[in-house]
């Protein structure tokens, strides 16, 4: 699902690649986050702003079990408790978060769904 909301991560270079701009890129000797340049690079954005605990934790788990595996979400939430739940939940579900940011008194966080537990 290709995310224009404008709360995104995603930058406005020529790729779509959201590693391209510092300082989210999670490891840049990581070939898997190298921009190609080919813009195929899609992330799913699950909108939670508005939304307080635990919803923004149920729309993450509802939301990841949805893409394949390796698929990247990006997860928005103003709830001042999602910065402490997400990460939490993330890591109990064997997910990686790749990059989490506060902008504005909105949380940002790039989770990658891997083969972990069910979530």
């Amino acid at each position: 699902m290709e995310n224009n909301n404008n709360r995104s991560l995603e930058n406005e270079h020529s790729c779509s690649c959201p590693f391209c701009d510092e300082p989210i890129c999670p490891d840049d000797t990581d070939e898997r986050y190298r921009c190609s340049g080919s813009g195929d690079l899609k992330i799913h954005l699950v909108d939670c702003v508005g939304l307080y605990c635990p919803v923004p934790v149920m729309r993450a788990r509802e939301e990841i079990d949805l893409l394949d595996d390796m698929a990247i979400m990006e997860l928005v939430a103003d709830d001042p408790a999602s910065g402490e739940d997400i990460p939490r939940w993330v890591k109990r579900a064997g997910h990686r978060l790749l990059a989490r940011r506060q902008v504005n008194g909105e949380y940002h966080f790039l989770i990658q769904k891997t083969g972990g537990e069910e979530s």
